[in-house]
């Protein structure tokens, strides 16, 4: 049987010294990445989403504190299915039904309650739960669990160990929450974030590996009103299940097993993306957020001054719009500021201001609609990129420079070039690839990163 600690369980034991030096905590709040416009608030990491071999035998979890991860927020009907026999209990254990492998438990919100039913399954499968209790109103939450050791169950498509727990959404409607141990939560989420398992990279992968458990334990508990910790999506970390383990990330998470990074006794807030371009951002050259000791600028380079990430796609980029294709952008995403008014001309588009680390600090726009400053990680929202004739996502990076091309006199051509994908702040993950391949070791990757941290047991 798993042992869960609590999350106090685990802040307890990393609770420093009365007079311990302290990093300054980042205020945390649910970002959508694709589907904001304009974000006035910080962005997580960006993520690369791959499809791992699967693993035959994940690594034991026993002392993992446990985590829950919200799949699914506010649905207003959900179905539960297994490969092997399951169960679903009330929260104070009572057991009200146990469904065969291959049957089909489908919920559907009802208010203040839930309805339940099974369907599918062998001839004469059909759940026996105790009289009354199948098609009735039922309080949430309702808790899923596989019948044997190890099993999985699966919603949408995607398995996943531990329990899943259907309780009332916030705001109405349905929640799904995947309960499991910390290790084996991140089984499902390193893969999902490193997107890579090459033997030369190993070290990176257990870098990866101790940063997504360090954002993970400082998550524990601040979305407590929403009934979780973290989500499954970008907006915290990917979340595979199991269908997103691989072997060798398995080995990197179990050699790592409980070990977070600390700044003053306390666990950091783990910021990562994907490309620094040479060099990584301070959070308040990046965000509206004062500094913060370990999450500042660091050059990524060897010692020949070549850059640990020079192989990223997105090392180097251009992104071009026609005049037409900007006038459109413009218009989405300076909807707020116009007020009513529309762009028709665009007159000038220049960086004004850098910051130490390369990145835009402030961006002027002038047009026959006013003229608009942005700047810092926000202007990733502004200038959308087309993809397929249409805008889509963000802008790579906020390392760019924009060019603008005239002809008879107007703009006809807006270009900008630039390094990098993710805001650039904390772990580089594919600058850690490259320090793996140099011989460099996850210990060593991570106090290069986030310098004055320290590695500690949690658990």
């Amino acid at each position: 049987m798993r042992r869960w600690r609590s999350a106090a369980a685990v802040l307890a034991l990393l609770a420093p010294a009365a007079c311990a030096p302290r990093g300054a905590r980042v205020p945390t709040v649910p970002v959508v990445v694709i589907r904001d416009t304009v974000a006035t608030r910080p962005p997580p990491r960006d993520t690369v989403v791959i499809t791992p071999t699967q693993p035959t035998n994940p690594p034991p979890a026993a002392n993992a504190t446990a985590v829950r991860v919200g799949l699914i927020v506010d649905t207003s009907a959900v179905e539960v299915t297994s490969t092997g026999d399951f169960t679903v209990h009330t929260e104070d254990g009572r057991e009200l039904g146990r469904l065969r492998g291959g049957q089909t438990l489908a919920f559907r919100d009802a208010g203040s309650t839930v309805t339940m039913e099974s369907r599918g399954g062998p001839a004469g499968s059909a759940m026996q739960p105790p009289a009354g209790v199948a098609g009735a109103g039922l309080r949430p939450p309702l808790i899923v669990r596989p019948a044997a050791a190890g099993g999985t169950l699966s919603v949408r498509g995607n398995a996943y160990r531990g329990e899943l727990r259907i309780q009332q959404a916030t705001g109405g409607g349905l929640t799904v929450v995947n309960r499991l141990d910390m290790e084996t939560y991140l089984l499902g989420v390193v893969p999902r974030e490193i997107g890579r398992f090459e033997l030369d990279i190993y070290e990176a992968i257990k870098a990866q590996a101790v940063a997504a458990r360090t954002y993970a334990v400082t998550y524990l508990g601040r979305r407590q009103q929403q009934g979780f910790d973290v989500y499954a999506t970008t907006e915290d970390q990917v979340y595979g299940g199991a269908g997103a383990e691989n072997e060798t990330v398995n080995r990197a998470v179990r050699e790592t097993a409980g070990e977070i990074l600390t700044y003053g006794g306390q666990p950091i807030t783990a910021y990562y993306h994907s490309t620094c371009a040479g060099q990584t951002a301070a959070i308040d050259e990046v965000w509206n957020n004062p500094p913060v000791p370990y999450l500042v600028s660091v050059r990524d380079v060897d010692p020949s001054g070549q850059a640990y990430d020079r192989v990223s796609s997105r090392f180097s980029w251009t992104e071009r719009w026609t005049h037409e294709q900007m006038v459109n952008v413009l218009n989405r995403s300076l909807a707020d500021s116009l007020r009513g008014r529309r762009i028709t001309r665009i007159e000038d588009m220049r960086v004004l201001e850098r910051t130490p680390s390369g990145r835009v600090r402030a961006m002027r726009i002038t047009t026959d609609a006013g003229s608009f400053t942005v700047g810092k990680d926000r202007v990733r929202w502004f200038l959308v990129p087309i993809r397929n004739g249409s805008p889509t996502g963000i802008l790579n990076s906020s390392k760019f420079d924009v060019s603008l091309t005239r002809g008879g006199g107007r703009v006809t051509e807006v270009v900008a070039t630039g390094g990098g994908w993710g805001h650039g702040i904390g772990m580089c993950q594919v600058g850690a690839m490259g320090r793996a391949r140099a011989g460099q070791d996850y210990r060593t990757i991570l106090r290069t990163y986030y310098p004055g941290t320290e590695i500690r047991k949690a658990y």
